[in-house]
């Protein structure tokens, strides 16, 4: 294993002294292009960085207005239930009231069609 990592390393070094022997620029050249890509590679990333702290920053507003809507909402929803309760009560006793007194008409007119046949 150490003979790859030595081997690795001197490949680079060796690659990186043919690359500069090779280059199209002269050496100074070859600087400002390195300098201008890092420089440039730099704003992008800090760019970036920005623009995902915003998103971030804009995330955490949506939730917490969203659950403050929410919240919202489900009191909204439960007093229009309550309200519902409240009006549909007498209502209900009304058809209750009816149910029974249907039943007990039901029960009577057995009673008589029993006594009759």
């Amino acid at each position: 294993m150490a003979g790859f990592g030595s081997g690795l390393f001197w490949g680079a070094v060796f690659g990186g002294i043919a690359g500069l022997m090779n280059a199209p620029a002269s050496g100074r050249e070859t600087r400002q292009n390195l300098k201008d890509f890092v420089d440039q590679t730099t704003e992008d990333v800090n760019d970036v960085r920005f623009k995902v702290d915003n998103l971030r920053m804009a995330i955490e507003r949506l939730t917490k207005e969203g659950l403050s809507s929410a919240q919202t909402a489900s009191e909204d929803i439960q007093l229009s239930l309550k309200h519902f309760q409240e009006e549909t009560q007498p209502r209900m006793r009304r058809i209750k009231d009816r149910a029974e007194r249907l039943q007990q008409s039901i029960e009577v007119n057995i009673e008589n069609f029993n006594e009759i046949s």
